[in-house]
């Protein structure tokens, strides 16, 4: 009988012991997790191989905000909303003209065919003509932008991975905050070491991409891209805001699109830019800058 008692009484102790650390929150809908789809693998990348193709020619207004130097020289310069156009005929072609806000002035005037650039700098007096896919290497790390970056971080495209046999893909979710994502990395095998490619993160909520991230050697970064406010074009969601960043140029390129329209005609002359009569001719050599 003493035995039985002794075992009550250490079971109630237990339950009264469990009830003491016991606790409820009713925890507040800002913090709770945001609403997350699911979709199976095969869908997802379905999905963006119809977003690779969606567009085949770009024209925007866009303001543009450029900052570098702060991982080369320990200064930030920044330029901010300098208002700028922008137009594309996939794969490779690309224009890109910057003016300075208040005067309107052609502060640079690029284009390039994913081979060769050629940029006209008024303020300079300057032509520059060079390999697209050369890395610059100026003092100012602004003047290192490279049409082809630009190209490569506005669209999202994994057909050159799809069609290509020594590539694979590998499917995560992640969640950072209130927010879920998929991600998808893709590896290029064809070497004895699987070399990362890419990172594409996808908004759970409504399927978006977020974030790309392109690797080169050893891992690293060299381009960071962050895609936000998306709005229809016709039939296509683009992103209204792009944020380019690019680590191993030390610059940063913010993209606010306010006028934009895809897949129409575009003027025959839309990739010509010749000398301006006077300016002088800067042939880009392989790895040089240009003061």
């Amino acid at each position: 009988m003493l035995k039985l008692r002794i075992i009550i009484v250490v079971l109630l102790l237990g339950q009264v012991g469990c009830i003491s650390v016991s606790r409820r929150r009713v925890v507040p809908a800002a913090e709770r997790p945001l609403p997350a789809k699911t979709v199976s693998r095969a869908d997802l990348l379905m999905g963006l191989e119809e977003k690779s193709k969606q567009i085949r020619t770009l024209q925007a207004t866009v303001a543009l905000d450029a900052s570098g130097g702060a991982l080369t020289t320990g200064v930030l310069t920044e330029y901010r909303q300098t208002k700028g156009f922008v137009v594309v005929d996939r794969p490779s072609h690309i224009r890109i003209k910057a003016q300075a806000p208040l005067a309107l002035a052609t502060v640079f005037d690029m284009v390039s065919d994913g081979k060769q650039y050629r940029v006209s700098i008024p303020i300079k007096n300057k032509f520059i003509v060079g390999n697209a896919n050369t890395p610059g290497k100026e003092k100012n790390p602004i003047l290192n932008l490279r049409p082809q970056h630009i190209v490569n971080a506005l669209f999202v495209d994994v057909m050159p991975y799809v069609e290509n046999s020594k590539v694979r893909s590998i499917l995560e979710e992640a969640v950072e905050g209130r927010q879920s994502y998929y991600i998808f990395s893709f590896i290029n095998i064809a070497e004895d070491t699987a070399q990362l490619i890419e990172k594409l993160w996808i908004d759970r909520g409504n399927l978006e991409v977020t974030r790309k991230q392109i690797f080169g050697v050893d891992g690293k970064v060299d381009t960071d891209v962050q895609y936000s406010e998306y709005q229809l074009q016709g039939d296509v969601s683009f992103p209204s805001v792009i944020l380019i960043q690019r680590p191993t140029d030390d610059y940063s390129l913010k993209m606010t699109f306010q006028k934009t329209s895809v897949n129409e005609k575009l003027a025959v002359d839309a990739f010509i830019l010749e000398q301006p009569p006077g300016a002088e001719l800067v042939q880009q050599a392989e790895g040089s800058g240009t003061n």
